[in-house]
């Protein structure tokens, strides 16, 4: 089959490479100059650096599937178990993950977090504990939820709200209980399903690979390919037509961009009118990252996390014996994304020297302020009916993204999973139409990311 592939970031890069591998040819088109979207990476000062700081989770095994693919898997480093340096009042700390089975292994560590009384401690456990064995179908805030459950302002701001917008970009008071149970549950309450994964390499370098991977597999990519509209017929998708007029037809398209692109591209095709307004409506929260370069080396740790700090979390990028780049990544970040980059440098590495006291006397030599606008979408109470599946309404039409119903919040792993759901959505389709029944099953079946009964459930 040939395929159009519209967006190359990781949803249209995984689709891509999934049908490539399987023998399909691609055209993957990308209106940017580079791959990537969210996360591209772009040359300042000789150096390729990333849009913004991502992360990877042991847990995200569609993720390291897709790195495996196009073999890149040491473009990511994981702990041995999970180590979270925490750095309060200029003191550092590390909570640990323990050698314990289940939900336990998290136990020592919390009850060992010295900035909660020793109530508050059993009772966030209990509420661990009742999380982990919930089966609530309550579209709910979780900070509802963890009202119930009896945990104090300060559990919430020294505990749950941290790891919470760690994961989901968003407070406890905005985000549902089902998308908190969901991180808890796979990542967390999982023993090694926490553990930090940072990559090795700019995210461009992956790109680079997945577009190497599909170049030598009949397949190609396109950079600066503006499409305006996805073409379609009597209930069929048959391609695309580009900005400059010129078409590409393909027995099937997979559109991979955020939602108001989608509507776009879609916009003469009204069978698919309901699910991209739905979509439209999803809540989107900012990220802003601030590079901090100093005249010598201030954080030990590759990365460590703010407590009672406007600092979330920070990731040490580059070190020379002369200098040393750190990352700020502040997320839920609506306080900081209109504000000058003069004030937001000056703010966060005040708090920084606070937090690091390598820091108070070193010079600041260089930064850089990036910003995201739309960086992932809210997963708050009832935003699961507004995500779709990768099926539409037209034949040959299928859809990818973070944002779409991969079952986890808006995350790489999420771009991953919706891109492969998309590719085997496609091919058990092709598969049924084309096939004898016995051997449209077996087709259905060569799965290699996933399950095949995992992409059809999706």
């Amino acid at each position: 089959m040939r395929v159009v592939v519209v967006g190359a970031g990781f949803a249209g890069m995984a689709a891509a490479c999934r049908l490539a591998g399987d023998g399909h040819s691609v055209a993957v088109l990308e209106a940017a100059p580079r791959l990537g979207g969210r996360a591209a990476s772009f040359e300042r000062n000789g150096r390729r650096l990333d849009c913004g700081q991502h992360v990877l989770l042991r847990a995200c095994g569609a993720a390291q599937g897709f790195l495996e693919r196009i073999g890149a898997s040491d473009a990511v480093r994981f702990q041995e178990s999970l180590a979270i340096p925490i750095l309060l009042d200029g003191r550092r700390s590390v909570l640990r993950s323990w050698p314990l089975p289940g939900i336990t292994h998290l136990l020592p560590a919390l009850l060992g977090y010295q900035r909660l009384s020793g109530r508050e401690r059993l009772a966030a456990a209990r509420a661990g504990l009742a999380l982990w064995i919930s089966r609530s179908s309550r579209e709910e805030a979780f900070a509802e939820w963890l009202a119930r459950r009896r945990q104090t302002e300060k559990t919430i701001r020294l505990l749950w709200d941290p790891i919470v917008i760690a994961t989901l970009n968003a407070h406890v008071e905005a985000v549902s209980l089902r998308a908190a149970r969901q991180v808890f549950r796979d990542a967390f309450f999982v023993p090694h399903g926490a553990d930090m994964g940072l990559f090795t390499v700019p995210l461009g370098d992956v790109f680079d690979a997945a577009r190497r991977y599909l170049e030598a597999r009949d397949s190609r990519v396109e950079v600066d390919a503006h499409v305006e509209r996805v073409l379609a017929r009597d209930g069929r998708a048959l391609g695309v037509r580009r900005a400059d007029g010129r078409e590409g037809t393909g027995d099937a398209v997979i559109v991979a961009v955020p939602p108001d692109a989608l509507a776009g591209l879609t916009a003469e095709i009204p069978e698919v009118r309901h699910i991209v307004g739905a979509a439209q409506l999803l809540e989107w929260a900012p990220i802003v990252n601030v590079h901090l370069t100093f005249d010598r080396k201030v954080l030990d740790d590759a990365f460590a996390i703010g407590i009672d700090s406007p600092i979330q979390a920070i990731f040490a990028r580059s070190s020379t014996n002369e200098s040393q780049t750190l990352v700020l990544s502040e997320s839920s970040a609506s306080e900081w994304i209109d504000r000058p980059d003069e004030d937001v440098v000056e703010t966060l590495t005040k708090a920084l020297r606070d937090l690091l006291p390598a820091a108070r006397d070193a010079a600041l030599l260089d930064s850089l302020v990036l910003r995201h606008r739309k960086a992932t979408f809210v997963p708050a109470p009832g935003s699961g009916a507004l995500r779709p599946k990768s099926r539409t309404p037209i034949s040959s039409l299928y859809i990818a993204g973070d944002w779409t119903a991969s079952g986890w919040p808006s995350t790489i792993e999420s771009a991953v999973l919706s891109g492969v759901y998309a590719a085997a959505a496609l091919e058990s389709d092709a598969a049924a139409c084309c096939l004898p029944a016995a051997e449209s099953d077996a087709a259905t079946l060569a799965e290699t990311d996933i399950t095949a009964e995992g992409a059809e459930e999706r």
